[in-house]
């Protein structure tokens, strides 16, 4: 009998309580859809200053390898997934917003194409549902991140993604490094890219964590950063 993989799914979040209950519920619809493989879910915690952790526990008891995880201090979603790159059991990390942006249904084309034998599959949103100025920011990150370092993808910034674990061994992220994430897993571990479409919805409840400023006055010097880190082989294994 073929072994069934075993998927980390993980969930970080700060404040969002109001959506934290729809997006466990349509979470754990899309796992009991799919009996063909088994799922950790790690719902990790950037200390929260409302509900939302004693909500997830609450959702949670009961339901086998699901955990909340609360983080010691504020790391951003680089800290989660360095958490996440350490404690996960799973054959591929996967990874979802919690602001209800993304469809958990997508995780079914994401995982589809790493039991395929992809080695990163970033999700597409073909039709993004940011404010314009946010969007011509990211089609400037996208274009310098295919300008240098001469990686062909439309687009690089999408938070759904899934990747073999052996890819993100012993990789510690810094600062604002997930929003690098694939171009790192690429350039420096030397992932092979692969997209699929995925859908893009309106926030519903709460506010975006993206300061539109900073992120275009900083945004360029994160870049920078990152660009160097890689070029002195900070995230090899």
């Amino acid at each position: 009998m073929t072994k069934k993989p075993l998927i980390s799914l993980v969930v970080p979040f700060f404040n969002e309580q109001e959506n934290l209950g729809l997006l466990f519920k349509k979470i754990t619809s899309f796992i009991n859809s799919r009996k063909q493989e088994n799922y950790e879910v790690m719902f990790i915690n950037d200390c929260s200053t409302d509900d939302g952790a004693i909500l997830i526990k609450k959702l949670i008891k009961g339901h086998q390898n699901f955990y909340l995880i609360n983080l010691k201090k504020r790391s951003g979603q680089s800290g989660c997934f360095n958490y996440a790159f350490k404690k996960m059991k799973g054959d591929f990390f996967v990874r979802i917003d919690s602001d209800l942006q993304d469809d958990p249904q997508d995780i079914k084309q994401i995982v589809n194409e790493l039991k395929k034998g992809r080695d990163l599959v970033l999700g597409i949103r073909k039709n993004r549902k940011h404010s314009l100025v946010l969007l011509k920011i990211t089609q400037i990150y996208d274009f310098l991140i295919r300008y240098f370092f001469k990686i062909k993808s439309k687009s690089f910034s999408c938070s759904m993604l899934g990747v073999k674990k052996k890819f993100v061994v012993r990789l510690n992220l810094k600062n604002t490094d997930h929003r690098f994430l694939p171009l790192i897993l690429v350039s420096v571990r030397g992932a092979h890219l692969f997209t699929v479409n995925v859908s893009h919805y309106e926030r519903l409840f709460g506010k975006s964590k993206y300061n539109i400023l900073r992120k275009l006055f900083f945004g360029i010097y994160e870049f920078i950063r990152v660009y160097l880190r890689i070029k002195k082989g900070d995230y090899s294994l």
